[in-house]
């Protein structure tokens, strides 16, 4: 019976081994599909967090809200603690972009110390890197990060656009994710691909606004640099004969009262009357030019006063003149000593009646206007000679400002000639050079008859042929004489007087140059007192050049 029974028994066994084969079997298929289940779930709960994701980047252009929305996916996605986001520059580089935690917390840069090596890596390749345990991976486990922070998870994802990487996003966690597989990896890389191409489109409408705004800002900037430009205080004029006339200025610009402005050719009148503009309340409103001796009687006025269509051969359409132009504003009536008498008349009336009348129109239009006006003629001698109406000068010198020549102002002239470097080497995108000791000394001697406009031609000469010199020496200034009798020459309607002021005022410039200022040895030199000499320094108001 044991026989049998084991016989028996031996049967049973072998079926029964059988039974929990099939049982292990149909368990570890169900286990199976079980995972496959929860895989295609998980990967279902993927796509659908990634569409809706990538769906919200069309909503948004602002660059920092788009990243955020980008990290916390992916922190989202792959149930990790950290995520990062670097950008690649236009030179290539990588720089930080932000950090986000899993409770969307903002992290630094500082924060982001994990594995810099792994983003460079997969810039590098443009290959996705998972690592699902970092302390069993051969290349991370070493990392003093890795240990320190005791991170497990490490996924890093490109982001490509067109075979051009836009940037990399990185994530990290202290525990251990479930295992992605090629298909999460290649939904990811879907992912980074719509991100790249959100960061793109964001990029391209953040250069259009900086562009616009660069635009606007650069309009602001040119009307506050035209303001700045010719504001009495950044007019170069240190004599006393130039802080009278920034005085003059003050007062004057805040009114409506007309200005004459006299002064040699190349003194700065145009300056002086933009500089009164721009401080005054018109400065929002145009300033409008024009040479009075420029052009021929006929066209002098239908530039001013414009025209109606037919008016004369060639007027085929409408035109306003340069009254209705200026109007709330400026006009500046340059050289109006060239002015023909019987244009006077009509700009007389216009004056006294605020309004303009287009050639051949039969009606006026009122206009607002302030008007600036020039002259390199003594107008008085003119009214004599009865070349200039008499109430026309009275109506137009109600302020009268007159501008020294640059031989008259020694002070200013190193200054202005250090003006006229910086804006010409800036200009023209050259080193700043300095000026020698001898170019100094030519500068202050010459007589420079053609005023601040001759010094500006000599200096931007000088800079456009300097071939990047770090100094400009005298021979730069070869077309200056530097013989003292040709400077003091007198023109013919210099009196003997004037002569003899200039002769001394140079000679006094010359010996003090020569003796480095030194008034006792200069003293000593011109053979006269050193109290004398202080007197004539300060009659003639000179002052040492800058070194």
């Amino acid at each position: 019976m044991d026989k049998g029974y084991g016989g028996a028994g031996s049967g049973k066994s072998s079926d029964t081994d059988g039974f929990f084969d099939e049982l292990d079997r149909k368990l570890a298929q169900t286990r199976e599909n079980v995972a496959d289940t929860a895989g295609l779930q998980r990967r279902y709960s993927i796509i659908e967090t990634l569409l809706a994701v990538s769906t919200s980047f069309s909503s948004s252009l602002d660059m920092g809200e788009l990243l955020e929305r980008i990290v916390d996916a992916v922190v989202r996605i792959t149930d990790c603690e950290r995520g990062y986001l670097v950008l690649r520059e236009e030179g290539g580089e990588l720089s930080f972009a932000l950090g986000r935690s899993k409770s969307g917390e903002a992290l630094t840069d500082k924060n982001f110390e994990i594995s810099r090596s792994v983003v460079r890596s997969v810039a590098n390749t443009g290959e996705a890197q998972v690592v699902m345990n970092a302390q069993e991976d051969a290349e991370l486990r070493s990392k003093r990060s890795i240990v320190e922070l005791q991170i497990r998870t490490v996924i890093c994802l490109p982001l490509k656009f067109e075979d051009h990487l836009v940037g990399v996003i990185y994530a990290d966690s202290d525990s251990v994710s479930e295992t992605f597989t090629p298909s999460d990896i290649s939904i990811m890389n879907a992912f980074g691909t719509q991100a790249a191409i959100a960061i793109a489109n964001a990029r391209r409408h953040g250069d259009f606004e900086l562009i616009k705004s660069s635009l606007e800002n650069q309009n602001l900037s040119l009307r506050s640099e035209l303001a700045e430009r010719y504001e009495f205080a950044g007019i170069v004029g240190y004599s006393k004969r130039m802080r009278d006339i920034f005085d003059v200025i003050r007062k004057v610009a805040p009114l409506t009262t007309t200005v004459l402005i006299q002064g040699e050719t190349g003194t700065g009148k145009e300056l002086i009357a933009k500089a009164i503009h721009y401080n005054s309340p018109r400065k929002s409103h145009a300033i409008v030019s024009i040479n009075c001796g420029a052009l021929p009687r006929d066209i002098l006025e239908s530039e001013l006063y414009g025209y109606r269509r037919g008016a004369f051969t060639g007027a085929d359409q409408d035109r306003g003149g340069l009254f209705e132009a200026a109007d709330k504003g400026t006009l500046f009536l340059d050289e109006i000593g060239e002015m023909p008498v019987e244009l006077q008349v009509k700009l007389l009336r216009s004056l006294q009646e605020g309004e303009v009348r287009r050639l051949g129109e039969d009606h006026s239009r009122p206009v607002d206007v302030r008007i600036i006006s020039s002259t390199n003629k003594d107008l008085t001698a003119e009214v004599d000679g009865g070349r200039f109406r008499r109430d026309l000068y009275y109506r137009l010198n109600v302020v009268p400002i007159s501008l020294p020549p640059l031989r008259e102002r020694p002070e200013d002239i190193l200054p202005l000639a250090e003006h006229f470097i910086d804006r010409y080497s800036k200009e023209m995108k050259k080193r700043r050079p300095s000026m020698s000791r001898s170019t100094k000394e030519l500068i202050m001697s010459h007589r420079w008859t053609g005023n601040v406009r001759e010094l500006e031609n000599a200096i931007e000469r000088a800079i456009a042929l300097g071939e990047g010199r770090k100094v400009l020496d005298a021979a730069q200034f070869s077309h200056i004489s530097e013989t003292l009798p040709n400077e003091a020459r007198a023109t013919e309607k210099a009196s003997l007087k004037s002569m003899m002021v200039d002769w001394e005022k140079e000679v006094i410039r010359k010996v003090l140059i020569k003796n480095g200022w030194n008034v006792s040895r200069t003293a000593i030199v011109l053979q006269i007192s050193r109290q004398q000499l202080h007197n004539k320094i300060k009659r003639f108001q000179m002052r040492p050049m800058v070194k």
